[in-house]
């Protein structure tokens, strides 16, 4: 268990701890008040996060715990084309070639747990084209 999700268990019970001692205090009919009130202020709360999870985008791009023996690309919002040449587990170089200056963006792409011994690619929101060449041969 990681230090912070350990503060964050203890936090949440010594919160609701708190939260009850002060209900019990206040007798039946103003705790049964209070529990409205503070309901309502959940219920917004919930509805919030709710909204912030579904519009709110991380801007990762992630390989997990990519091994590979080949390559893996990954590439999202890029304005121009992209080229992707060699790879596989064939001893190819892989190589990706896209405008910089349009890369960033929004959303996520993950690889969990991958182990690849040959090409996995992962793309996503590319304003031009697209090629993926196979690997040359070695002379």
């Amino acid at each position: 268990m990681t230090k912070r999700l350990l503060l964050t268990v203890v936090g949440s019970a010594v919160a609701l701890g708190g939260l009850a001692a002060f209900l019990v205090l206040q007798g039946l009919d103003a705790a049964d008040k209070w529990s409205s009130v503070l309901s309502l202020f959940f219920t917004v709360a919930g509805f919030l996060l709710a909204l912030v999870g579904l519009f709110a985008r991380s801007p990762q791009q992630s390989a997990d715990h990519a091994v590979t023996g080949g390559s893996l690309h990954q590439i999202r919002n890029v304005t121009g084309d992209v080229v992707i040449t060699g790879g596989g587990g064939s001893g190819g170089t892989p190589s990706a070639t896209a405008p910089a200056e349009g890369q960033g963006g929004g959303g996520t792409q993950s690889a969990h747990g991958a182990r690849t011994a040959g090409d996995l690619h992962q793309i996503d929101g590319v304003g031009g084209s697209v090629r993926i060449e196979p690997p040359t041969g070695t002379p």
